[in-house]
């Protein structure tokens, strides 16, 4: 299983690219289950076993207001951008309100994260 901070990753890995389809909330019952169909990493998980190890990633993600919950339903708590740190080159997922550093090594230099070219 993986440690709380990389499921926290994947976890704004799979906020952030459901965002950017419109999609802002989220069944806390069903997101592992998304995750297990969606990422190659999770395939071989028992969905109820990482909603289980997810389920303190998500209580903090909501104690930082990265998240809102009512009910079964998780919203995004404003908009959330990618930003690349400028020392080591991690990829962060933030909202607009939390403090633009990095989750890894802590640096305060990170950079949009670069587009796709057509």
């Amino acid at each position: 299983m993986d440690t709380p901070q990389e499921l926290e990753w994947y976890l704004r890995d799979h906020l952030f690219r459901q965002s950017g389809k419109g999609r802002t909330q989220f069944e806390r019952s069903v997101i592992a289950a998304e995750m297990v169909s969606l990422y190659l990493r999770y395939r071989q998980y028992d969905p109820q076993e990482l909603s289980r190890s997810m389920d303190p990633v998500l209580d903090r993600l909501i104690s930082v207001q990265v998240l809102r919950q009512n009910g079964d339903t998780l919203e995004i708590e404003g908009q959330l951008v990618r930003m690349q740190c400028s020392k080591c080159f991690y990829v962060n997922y933030l909202v607009e309100k939390e403090q633009k550093s990095c989750q890894r090594c802590g640096v305060s230099e990170l950079h949009e994260f670069p587009k796709k070219r057509l």
